[in-house]
Protein backbone atom coordinates (compact mmCIF):
# COMPACT_ATOMS: atom_id res chain seq x y z
CA UNK A 1 0.00 0.00 0.00
CA UNK A 2 1.41 3.35 -0.99
CA UNK A 3 1.03 5.94 1.78
CA UNK A 4 0.30 9.43 0.51
CA UNK A 5 -1.30 11.10 3.54
CA UNK A 6 -0.15 11.83 7.08
CA UNK A 7 -3.37 10.43 8.58
CA UNK A 8 -6.34 8.35 7.53
CA UNK A 9 -9.82 8.08 8.98
CA UNK A 10 -11.17 4.61 9.68
CA UNK A 11 -13.52 4.96 6.70
CA UNK A 12 -10.70 5.98 4.35
CA UNK A 13 -8.43 3.15 5.46
CA UNK A 14 -11.17 0.52 5.33
CA UNK A 15 -11.92 1.73 1.78
CA UNK A 16 -8.27 1.48 0.71
CA UNK A 17 -7.90 -2.00 2.21
CA UNK A 18 -11.36 -3.15 1.11
CA UNK A 19 -12.35 -4.27 4.61
CA UNK A 20 -15.04 -3.10 7.02
CA UNK A 21 -14.54 -0.62 9.85
CA UNK A 22 -15.36 -3.49 12.20
CA UNK A 23 -12.45 -5.53 10.78
CA UNK A 24 -10.00 -2.68 11.44
CA UNK A 25 -11.22 -2.35 15.04
CA UNK A 26 -10.90 -6.14 15.43
CA UNK A 27 -7.28 -5.98 14.21
CA UNK A 28 -6.60 -3.15 16.68
CA UNK A 29 -7.78 -5.33 19.58
CA UNK A 30 -6.17 -8.58 18.41
CA UNK A 31 -2.77 -7.07 17.66
CA UNK A 32 -2.82 -4.65 20.59
CA UNK A 33 -2.42 -1.61 18.32
CA UNK A 34 -2.83 1.87 19.73
CA UNK A 35 -4.80 4.06 17.31
CA UNK A 36 -4.85 7.73 18.35
CA UNK A 37 -8.05 9.75 18.28
CA UNK A 38 -8.63 13.38 17.39
CA UNK A 39 -10.36 15.93 19.62
CA UNK A 40 -13.76 14.64 18.53
CA UNK A 41 -12.86 11.07 19.49
CA UNK A 42 -12.51 9.79 15.92
CA UNK A 43 -9.74 7.33 15.13
CA UNK A 44 -7.00 8.35 12.77
CA UNK A 45 -4.35 6.06 11.40
CA UNK A 46 -0.78 7.22 10.91
CA UNK A 47 1.13 5.98 7.84
CA UNK A 48 2.91 3.42 10.07
CA UNK A 49 -0.40 2.07 11.37
CA UNK A 50 -1.83 2.04 7.86
CA UNK A 51 1.15 -0.06 6.69
CA UNK A 52 0.73 -2.48 9.62
CA UNK A 53 -2.96 -2.86 8.79
CA UNK A 54 -2.00 -3.45 5.15
CA UNK A 55 0.47 -6.19 6.18
CA UNK A 56 -2.12 -7.85 8.41
CA UNK A 57 -4.76 -7.74 5.68
CA UNK A 58 -2.32 -9.11 3.08
CA UNK A 59 -1.29 -12.00 5.35
CA UNK A 60 -4.95 -12.76 6.12
CA UNK A 61 -5.70 -12.78 2.37
CA UNK A 62 -2.86 -15.32 1.97
CA UNK A 63 -4.61 -17.56 4.50
CA UNK A 64 -2.45 -17.01 7.59
CA UNK A 65 -4.14 -17.29 10.97
CA UNK A 66 -4.11 -14.51 13.56
CA UNK A 67 -1.61 -16.38 15.80
CA UNK A 68 0.85 -16.78 12.93
CA UNK A 69 0.51 -13.13 11.92
CA UNK A 70 1.14 -12.07 15.55
CA UNK A 71 4.35 -14.12 15.66
CA UNK A 72 5.57 -12.64 12.37
CA UNK A 73 4.84 -9.07 13.44
CA UNK A 74 6.44 -9.65 16.87
CA UNK A 75 9.57 -11.05 15.25
CA UNK A 76 9.76 -7.90 13.11
CA UNK A 77 9.20 -5.78 16.27
CA UNK A 78 6.11 -4.30 14.67
CA UNK A 79 3.92 -5.30 17.61
CA UNK A 80 4.70 -6.35 21.15
CA UNK A 81 3.07 -8.72 23.59
CA UNK A 82 0.33 -7.02 25.57
CA UNK A 83 1.31 -6.34 29.18
CA UNK A 84 0.05 -8.91 31.69
CA UNK A 85 -3.22 -8.07 33.41
CA UNK A 86 -2.73 -7.14 37.07
CA UNK A 87 -5.35 -8.71 39.29
CA UNK A 88 -4.12 -7.54 42.68
CA UNK A 89 -6.17 -5.33 44.99
CA UNK A 90 -3.91 -2.41 44.06
CA UNK A 91 -5.75 -2.00 40.76
CA UNK A 92 -8.96 -0.83 42.44
CA UNK A 93 -7.50 2.18 44.27
CA UNK A 94 -5.49 3.08 41.16
CA UNK A 95 -8.67 2.96 39.12
CA UNK A 96 -10.47 5.12 41.67
CA UNK A 97 -7.55 7.54 41.73
CA UNK A 98 -7.52 7.75 37.94
CA UNK A 99 -11.28 8.16 37.99
CA UNK A 100 -10.93 11.07 40.38
CA UNK A 101 -8.22 12.64 38.22
CA UNK A 102 -10.44 12.21 35.19
CA UNK A 103 -13.28 13.92 37.02
CA UNK A 104 -10.97 16.78 37.95
CA UNK A 105 -9.81 16.99 34.33
CA UNK A 106 -13.40 16.98 33.09
CA UNK A 107 -14.43 19.57 35.67
CA UNK A 108 -11.44 21.76 34.72
CA UNK A 109 -12.28 21.34 31.04
CA UNK A 110 -15.90 22.42 31.60
CA UNK A 111 -14.86 25.33 33.80
CA UNK A 112 -12.46 26.50 31.11
CA UNK A 113 -15.12 25.93 28.45
CA UNK A 114 -17.65 27.90 30.50
CA UNK A 115 -15.15 30.73 30.95
CA UNK A 116 -14.39 30.82 27.21
CA UNK A 117 -18.07 30.66 26.35
CA UNK A 118 -18.86 33.45 28.82
CA UNK A 119 -16.05 35.59 27.41
CA UNK A 120 -17.20 34.88 23.88
CA UNK A 121 -20.81 35.79 24.69
CA UNK A 122 -19.69 38.91 26.57
CA UNK A 123 -17.59 39.96 23.58
CA UNK A 124 -20.51 39.39 21.20
CA UNK A 125 -22.83 41.36 23.48
CA UNK A 126 -20.28 44.19 23.70
CA UNK A 127 -19.88 44.24 19.92
CA UNK A 128 -23.66 44.23 19.43
CA UNK A 129 -24.01 47.01 22.01
CA UNK A 130 -21.33 49.06 20.26
CA UNK A 131 -22.99 48.48 16.88
CA UNK A 132 -26.39 49.52 18.27
CA UNK A 133 -24.88 52.63 19.89
CA UNK A 134 -23.28 53.58 16.56
CA UNK A 135 -26.57 53.03 14.75
CA UNK A 136 -28.45 55.12 17.34
CA UNK A 137 -25.92 57.95 17.05
CA UNK A 138 -26.15 57.79 13.28
CA UNK A 139 -29.96 57.89 13.50
CA UNK A 140 -29.79 60.82 15.94
CA UNK A 141 -27.59 62.74 13.50
CA UNK A 142 -29.96 61.97 10.64
CA UNK A 143 -32.97 63.01 12.74
CA UNK A 144 -31.16 66.14 13.88
CA UNK A 145 -30.39 67.11 10.29
CA UNK A 146 -33.97 66.35 9.29
CA UNK A 147 -35.33 68.45 12.19
CA UNK A 148 -33.01 71.33 11.31
CA UNK A 149 -34.25 71.26 7.71
CA UNK A 150 -37.88 71.20 8.86
CA UNK A 151 -37.28 74.07 11.31
CA UNK A 152 -35.61 76.14 8.56
CA UNK A 153 -38.53 75.48 6.21
CA UNK A 154 -41.02 76.47 8.91
CA UNK A 155 -39.04 79.62 9.74
CA UNK A 156 -38.97 80.51 6.07
CA UNK A 157 -42.74 79.99 5.77
CA UNK A 158 -43.35 82.05 8.91
CA UNK A 159 -41.10 84.83 7.61
CA UNK A 160 -43.06 84.90 4.35
CA UNK A 161 -46.34 84.87 6.23
CA UNK A 162 -45.27 87.76 8.48
CA UNK A 163 -44.04 89.67 5.45
CA UNK A 164 -47.48 89.18 3.87
CA UNK A 165 -49.18 90.33 7.09
CA UNK A 166 -46.90 93.39 7.28
CA UNK A 167 -47.59 94.17 3.64
CA UNK A 168 -51.33 93.80 4.19
CA UNK A 169 -51.22 96.10 7.21
CA UNK A 170 -49.15 98.65 5.30
CA UNK A 171 -51.54 98.51 2.38
CA UNK A 172 -54.53 98.92 4.70
CA UNK A 173 -52.90 101.90 6.40
CA UNK A 174 -52.14 103.50 3.06
CA UNK A 175 -55.63 102.90 1.87
CA UNK A 176 -57.26 104.17 5.03
CA UNK A 177 -54.79 106.93 5.77
CA UNK A 178 -56.86 109.63 4.13
CA UNK A 179 -60.12 108.51 5.69
CA UNK A 180 -58.55 108.40 9.15
CA UNK A 181 -57.25 111.92 8.75
CA UNK A 182 -60.65 113.13 7.63
CA UNK A 183 -62.37 111.54 10.58
CA UNK A 184 -59.81 112.94 12.94
CA UNK A 185 -60.23 116.40 11.51
CA UNK A 186 -63.97 116.15 11.81
CA UNK A 187 -63.75 115.22 15.45
CA UNK A 188 -61.18 117.80 16.27
CA UNK A 189 -62.75 120.68 14.36
CA UNK A 190 -66.34 120.22 15.11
Amino acid sequence: MEVIKDRYSITELSGYLNVTDHTLRYYEREFNLYVPKDKRGRRYYTPELANIMYKIKTMRDEGLEIKAIKKILQSENVITEPPPVVTEDISVPVAKHNYGENLVDIKTFFQEFEKQLTNSVALEVELAKEHMTNELNKTKLELGACLENNIRRLESKLDKHFENVDRSISMWREKNKDSLLKRLKKKVFK
